[in-house]
């Protein structure tokens, strides 16, 4: 009859307990699909359309009118109301009603027939770094257009054709190519971010009680009887059945989530999804490694809630490292997640080799060596003082 291997057996009990304890069920089966569809829900239009805007023209002119349309059909902006005062603009940005506010001065149209220089005049809600950037954009390419087309009407009146025209007022051409997401969109920025993210610190939490929830419950003898007192046997016993429970929200991330809010994935699929497994592994043995430290169940926790909780921001996700004082660069790459979004970036995005990505895996790999010599060690002095 076939005996099980003491690996196999102390599995099999990790598998029964991630069942029977709905908060590691919840943790590790509920509530990353959960959090997944709200996350990929929240930026399913991509990008922000029709920010709200408030407009005063103080002039009433054809141009000034034009220049009005000009920003409605941008798409960006859609125009909400229409003032009358600076007042008026100040109280409607505090109550919420409007992101943007847009200012055309009297004489707006004779001053640039007069070839005088005048201005249009935005006021945008900066405290959205996102949101501020997106209308300074707007507003600058509407502007652009319009001073081009004033100056176009100009110089062909003085018998230029139009291409003519056009090399006159522009003796260079600005040629720009956005890549990697040229639409700016938000699908493809935030939600693999997010998404990941979130999946390492539920990982984590749900892995540091992995070990110390046995000694909170005073069932750790079991798992040494179980394993005949070997700390590979509990190691890799009680690590692999939630990895491979894990390793199904990969599936779940790269293979219904992404689809299903269309996020672009330039690279290969079987590379990404390796990452992805590779990270899991990383973060389920960094996890056991705390919780082999912490025989305080609630200790553990709070480490761990503690590592992860600002790894998003040293990531280089919202801000690079590059630009982070020295000390907050060295924290930063000293969390897997920062190593795991870089490859995710060249292999997803920029859909470069494997090759391209060899420091990252590197790095991801030491972390693991590290977890797994140190949780071996950890889990030994345990059973050494349990046999005691």
């Amino acid at each position: 009859m076939f005996k099980q291997s003491k690996i196999s057996r102390v599995a099999k009990r990790e598998f029964k307990r991630i069942l029977e304890r709905k908060t590691l069920y919840f943790l590790i089966i509920i509530l990353p699909m959960f959090i997944f569809l709200l996350i990929g829900s929240i930026y399913k239009n991509e990008i922000m359309r029709e920010l709200p805007a408030a407009v005063i023209d103080y002039d009433h002119t054809q141009l000034s009118r034009t220049a009005v349309q000009m920003f409605e059909s941008s798409g960006s902006i859609a125009i909400k109301e229409h003032l009358v005062s600076l007042d008026e603009i100040k109280k409607e940005f505090r109550r919420g009603k409007i992101q943007c506010a847009i200012i055309i001065p009297n004489n707006f149209e004779k001053d640039v027939k007069s070839g005088k220089q005048t201005s249009i005049t935005v006021y945008k809600n900066s405290s959205n770094v996102i949101v501020g950037s997106l209308l300074l954009k707007e507003a600058s390419t509407i502007i652009k257009t319009i001073s081009a087309g004033v100056q176009l009407k100009k110089i062909q009146s003085s018998g230029h054709t139009k291409d003519e025209a056009m090399n006159i007022m522009m003796p260079i051409k600005l040629d720009t190519h956005s890549l990697y997401n040229p639409n700016y969109s938000y699908v493809n920025y935030f939600v693999p971010g997010l998404v990941t993210f979130i999946l390492q610190m539920m990982i984590m939490i749900a892995s540091v009680l992995i070990i110390s929830s046995e000694f909170a419950h005073e069932t750790f003898g079991e798992v040494v009887e179980l394993s005949g007192g070997s700390e590979m046997s509990i190691l890799f016993g009680k690590a692999i059945p939630h990895i491979l429970i894990n390793s199904a929200s990969a599936f779940l991330i790269v293979g219904i989530i992404f689809p299903l809010f269309g996020v672009i994935v330039n690279g290969s699929y079987l590379l990404i999804l390796s990452l992805f497994i590779l990270f899991i592994i990383v973060c389920v043995m960094f996890g056991i490694m705390i919780s082999s430290l912490f025989k305080d169940q609630f200790m553990a926790t709070e480490v761990a809630v503690f590592i992860n909780t600002p790894g998003f921001i040293f990531s280089g996700f919202t801000f690079p490292l590059w630009g982070m004082p020295v000390i907050h660069n060295i924290f930063g790459n000293m969390m897997p997640y920062t190593h795991f979004l870089s490859a995710y970036i060249k292999l997803s995005q920029m859909n470069t080799r494997l090759f391209a990505v060899k420091y990252d895996l590197i790095i991801l790999t030491s972390f693991l060596i590290v977890s797994v010599v140190v949780s071996l060690f950890m889990i030994r002095m345990r059973v050494k003082k349990y046999e005691k």
